[in-house]
């Protein structure tokens, strides 16, 4: 069984508008993110939101829908609600965010594809030497990303288990731009 996060509560601070709602080709950025998910291919989804929208969207398409009440823009709470959503006897979750509007679902696929054939790995897109999101972490490191240290991210995990991560690559590299600034937006 393997779960999928998508983390939706960020506070945009770099962007200086909330861009989940910015539209890129026509269509609001998170949307994007959420119909970029593989019927089928989770067990379960959950949004971690902060911006009640978010809820109605989630909730349109079957996937849990998690209130992060932090203010602080604490990443490491993201994580601990979205995998505390998760049903128990998972393989692993994916954790993605919504700031990657080139993302496929053939990326994800595959990445779903590898981790299956590989569930005691950490795997993640790339594309040549660059590594990004989404990543899945299998059950055996939930423990240590459900007691992050306070703004930490999945990172701290990936940074101490090295050994475990087998990178899937894009088909483009545009798939792992993530959209910090209106400067990052694809032309």
């Amino acid at each position: 069984m393997l779960g999928c996060v998508i983390m939706a509560s960020g506070h945009s601070k770099r962007f200086g508008e909330d861009k989940l709602f910015f539209l890129v080709d026509g269509v609001p950025m998170v949307q994007r993110a959420l119909e970029v998910i593989p019927p089928g291919v989770f067990d379960s989804v959950a949004v971690v939101f902060r911006d009640n929208r978010l809820s109605n969207m989630a909730s349109k398409r079957g996937f849990a829908a998690v209130l992060n009440p932090d203010s602080t823009g604490d990443s490491s709470i993201t994580i601990r609600l979205g995998l505390s959503a998760m049903p128990d006897g998972l393989q692993g979750c994916m954790f993605m965010v919504c700031d990657q509007p080139q993302l496929t679902t053939d990326s994800i696929c595959r990445l779903a594809e590898a981790f299956h054939a590989s569930p005691h790995s950490i795997t993640r897109l790339a594309f040549e030497n660059r590594e990004g999101n989404p990543v899945i972490f299998p059950a055996a490191l939930f423990e240590e990303l459900l007691t992050l240290p306070p703004f930490e991210t999945g990172r701290f995990v990936l940074s101490r288990h090295r050994s475990l991560v087998q990178c899937i690559q894009a088909s483009e590299e545009s798939e792992l731009i993530d959209v910090d600034s209106p400067d990052d937006l694809p032309s």
